[in-house]
C-alpha cells in the first residue's frame, strides 16, 4: 500500500503573494483545504477578505518580507509553490528574492487552471455579467447534486468559498479578460481551456492592459478558437452585439443565443420575458423550441440580472439540469456581493454598493436601479478602475450617467503607473468630462472624504437611493454613511 495522499499533501507550502485579492484570498483557502500549508502576504488587509483568511486560519503578515523565508533555507521545509497576484510589481521584494532563489512561481490562474478546471469546463466570459454567471451555473449545478468544482472571482452568496475543487467532472469558472500576470500577457480565460462557453458581451475595456480595441478583440477570438467541436457556446443576442455575431461564425462548436424574446430567431436559442420589476425583485419567463420552458422568480434586481439568469438557464437545461431545479436554483441565488448589493436596512434611504468600475457597467446598474425604483433620486459615487481613467476611455462616457439625478467623484486612489502607459486623468478632469457628456447631470468632486459623507446626509431624503459605482473599497465611507441614516 502506497503513501497516504492527503498526508503528503500536507508536507507541501504555498505562499501567496497579494493574498488580500478576492481570487487569490479564495484559491489560498481552497489550497488550505486540500491540505496544503498556507501563508500569503499584502500591503494591507481588510474586511471582508481579511476576515474571511482569519476565519479560515490562512498565516497571513502586512507588507513585503523575504527575510521572512531567509532562515527557510536552512530548514527543511520550505514553501513548494509561489503564487504572485496580478497586481504585484516585477519590482516587488518578496518575488524578486523567490525569483533570485529559482522558486516555483506560478500566477493564480494557473493555479484555477491546475486544480479546478475539469474535463467539461464552462467558462462564464464577456465585459460584463460573467461573475454572476459563473456563479449561479455553479449554484445550479450543485442544486442538481453535480457537484462540480468552480472558481468564481467574487464574494459569492450561495458559497462558503469562491473556489473549490471537487471529484466530478464538470468545473464552472469565471473567465475574465484581463492579464494572467505581469509576465504573462495571456488573458486569464485562455488558461480555462473551456468546452461549454457563455460569452455576454465584447465592449472595448481595461485600456490600461489593452491599448487598441483591436487588441482587446484577439484575446476573444483566441478564446472562441478554444471550443472543441463537440463544445457549445452560449452567446447573447441584443443591439449592441454585432461583434459575437461575427465572432462565432468561425467557430466550430455548436452555438445557442439568448437574449429578449423577440430579438433571438431560432427555435432552439432561450429567450427571457420580464413579468415584472419591483422592490421585491423580479419575475420572468424563459422560452425555448417555440415555447415556454417555466417562469421564474428572484429577490434580486435588474434587467441585465434577468439577462444574465437567462444565460445561465440555457447552459445548464443543455447540460441536462431539469426545469424544476432550475427554478429551485433562480429563487434561492443569493447573488453577488457588490452586486447592487442593498447595504442597509433602513426603509428611508437605500444605500446599494456595486462593482461598476467602468462606464458600460456604471449605465447598466443605474438603469437597472431606474427600473426597480422609477420616482427615487439617485446619487452615484463612482470611482473607475485604472483603464477608465484613461482618455482613450473618453467616448464611452456618453450618457452613460443620464439615469442618475446627482454623481459625485470621490478622492480618486493612488495607481502605480507603468512606463508607457497612458496619462491618467485626474479627480477634477473626470468630473469636467462626465459632465459634458451627460447633460442634465448634476456632477460634483469631492476630494475630502468628510465633506463628501456630509454633503450625502444633508441632500439625501426619504426614498432616495446612494449608490456606490467602483472596485475599491471607498474607505470606509459607505459604513460611515450607512449608519449615520439609520440615525436620521
Amino acid at each position: 500500500m502506497g503513501p497516504d495522499p492527503i498526508k503528503i499533501m500536507k508536507q507541501k507550502h504555498i505562499h501567496f503573494i497579494g493574498v488580500c485579492g478576492v481570487g487569490m484570498g479564495a484559491v489560498a483557502v481552497m489550497m488550505k483545504k486540500m491540505g496544503w500549508k498556507v501563508t500569503g502576504s499584502d500591503k494591507g488587509f481588510f474586511p471582508p477578505i481579511s476576515d474571511f483568511l482569519k476565519k479560515n486560519k490562512i498565516d497571513f503578515y502586512p507588507g513585503w518580507h523575504p527575510e521572512k523565508f531567509t532562515d527557510l533555507q536552512k530548514m527543511e521545509k520550505k514553501p513548494d509553490l509561489v503564487v504572485v497576484g496580478n497586481f504585484i510589481s516585477l519590482n516587488n521584494p518578496e518575488y524578486l528574492w523567490f525569483k533570485k532563489q529559482k522558486y516555483d512561481i506560478k500566477s493564480y490562474p494557473e493555479i484555477v487552471a491546475q486544480y479546478v478546471v475539469k474535463k467539461n469546463s464552462i467558462v462564464a466570459t464577456g465585459t460584463f455579467g460573467k461573475t454572476t454567471i459563473s456563479a449561479f451555473v455553479a449554484h445550479a449545478f450543485k442544486t442538481a447534486n453535480l457537484k462540480p468544482s468552480w472558481f468564481i472571482g467574487g464574494l459569492a452568496n450561495n458559497f462558503v468559498c469562491g473556489a473549490k475543487n471537487n471529484s466530478s467532472k464538470w468545473s464552472v469558472a469565471e473567465g475574465d479578460e484581463y492579464t494572467t500576470a505581469r509576465w504573462d500577457p495571456r488573458s486569464k480565460f485562455l488558461l480555462y481551456q473551456p468546452t461549454h462557453l457563455i460569452l455576454t458581451s465584447i465592449i472595448w475595456d481595461h485600456f490600461d492592459v489593452f491599448p487598441t480595441e483591436k487588441k482587446y478583440d484577439e484575446s476573444f477570438k483566441k478564446l472562441i478558437d478554444l471550443i472543441p467541436e463537440n463544445g457549445i457556446i452560449v452567446a447573447a443576442k441584443r443591439k449592441n452585439t454585432q461583434k459575437i455575431d461575427k465572432m462565432i461564425l468561425k467557430s466550430r462548436a455548436l452555438v445557442l443565443r439568448y437574449g429578449k424574446k423577440g430579438t433571438i430567431s431560432s427555435s432552439q436559442d432561450y429567450g427571457y420575458q420580464i413579468k415584472s420589476l419591483d422592490k421585491k425583485g423580479a419575475r420572468f419567463s424563459i422560452y425555448h423550441e417555440n415555447k415556454k420552458l417555466g417562469d421564474f422568480q428572484t429577490c434580486l434586481l435588474g434587467e441585465h440580472l434577468v439577462e444574465n439568469f437567462c444565460a445561465g438557464i440555457a447552459l445548464c437545461h443543455y447540460c441536462g439540469i431539469k426545469t424544476t431545479a432550475l427554478k429551485k436554483a433562480v429563487k434561492t441565488f443569493k447573488g453577488v456581493k457588490r452586486r447592487l448589493e442593498i447595504r442597509n436596512k433602513s426603509k428611508k434611504i437605500k444605500v446599494v454598493d456595486d462593482l461598476a468600475h467602468s462606464p458600460s457597467k456604471a449605465m447598466a446598474s443605474l438603469s437597472a436601479l431606474r427600473a426597480h425604483f422609477p420616482k427615487a433620486r439617485i446619487f452615484a459615487i463612482y470611482e473607475p478602475n485604472v483603464g477608465n481613467r484613461t482618455l482613450s476611455s473618453e467616448p464611452f462616457y456618453k450618457n452613460a450617467f443620464q439615469k442618475a439625478d446627482y454623481v459625485i467623484i470621490p478622492r480618486l486612489s493612488l495607481t502605480k503607473t507603468e512606463p508607457g502607459q497612458e496619462k491618467r486623468m485626474s479627480g477634477e478632469e473626470l468630473t469636467k468630462m462626465i459632465k459634458e457628456k451627460n447633460k442634465g447631470v448634476d456632477v460634483f468632486y469631492f476630494p475630502d472624504d468628510d465633506e463628501l459623507i456630509k454633503f450625502l446626509i444633508m441632500a439625501a431624503k426619504m426614498d432616495d437611493i446612494i449608490v456606490f459605482l467602483g472596485s475599491h473599497g471607498f474607505r470606509g465611507m459607505i459604513e460611515e454613511i450607512i449608519k449615520k441614516i439609520d440615525k436620521k
